[in-house]
């Protein structure tokens, strides 16, 4: 079990490597997809040995790295959306002025 176990570790990290990479591109639909195939290999049995315990604690750094990118995406989001909100604002506001 621990090689088919470590195997399932290494694609795992190699997966999230791949989710990072599209996180900074921005392609969260990828990185939302990708996260089904890290799923599969994170749920398979995992022994208590040395690389498994190093390997989780990389996954366990690469989801916090994902859930700053997450959040200053959102963030981005947020303030586009706000700007719409004024810029709307504005308009509606002009436009009642002149008519």
């Amino acid at each position: 079990m621990s090689g088919a176990a470590h195997a399932a570790l290494r694609q795992a990290l190699d997966i999230s490597a791949q989710m990072l990479d599209a996180a900074d591109l921005g392609h969260w639909s990828h990185v939302a997809e990708l996260d089904v195939d890290r799923q599969a290999c994170i749920r398979q049995p995992h022994a208590a040995d040395r690389y498994n315990i190093e390997a989780l604690t990389t996954l366990h750094e690469h989801n916090r790295r994902l859930l700053e990118r997450a959040e200053l995406a959102r963030a981005g989001v947020e303030r586009q959306l706000g700007q719409h909100k004024y810029n709307h604002r504005a308009l509606s506001t002009y436009i009642a002025s002149s008519g």
